[in-house]
């Protein structure tokens, strides 16, 4: 159903979330020693936590929309997404740290727009949820 809101919204968190498969977080010097972070930018396919979540948060943001008819079951799709999203956000911060010096990418604000995508959803899902729950009573 892509004319519902919350649609478009998870739609924009799966564009976000896959586009840092390709734009970095951070730029900088990696410090000596440091093992986690390859070359001078961090993006979403520097090391296997951050390729397995970013893909499982575009995977979730995708399967979310189609779950259309259970209402319950895509607002529980869309706060895991938002924990997962965080939790990405706090990851990508932890190997930001291994940088001597630098600077966060313009395009870390994508990982922002995830969040704020699947908030949004989230809005509109209980909107959705409340209609129908008046148009029950009014029945």
């Amino acid at each position: 159903m892509i004319q519902r809101k919350q649609t478009l919204w998870l739609l924009l968190s799966a564009i976000s979330s896959g586009l840092t498969f390709k734009f970095p977080f951070y730029s900088g010097v990696v410090a000596p020693g440091v093992t986690n972070v390859t070359g001078r930018e961090l993006s979403a396919v520097d090391n296997i936590p951050l390729i397995l979540l970013t893909a499982v948060i575009t995977i979730l943001s995708l399967a979310t929309i189609f779950l259309f008819k259970d209402r319950s079951r895509q607002l529980l799709f869309c706060v895991l997404g938002v924990i997962g999203s965080i939790g990405l956000i706090a990851l990508y911060w932890m190997y930001s740290r291994g940088f001597t010096t630098g600077n966060f990418a313009l395009t870390a604000l994508l990982s922002l727009l995830t969040v704020i995508g699947f908030f949004f959803a989230i809005g509109g899902i209980r909107k959705d949820q409340k209609l129908i729950k008046d148009l029950n009573r009014l029945r």
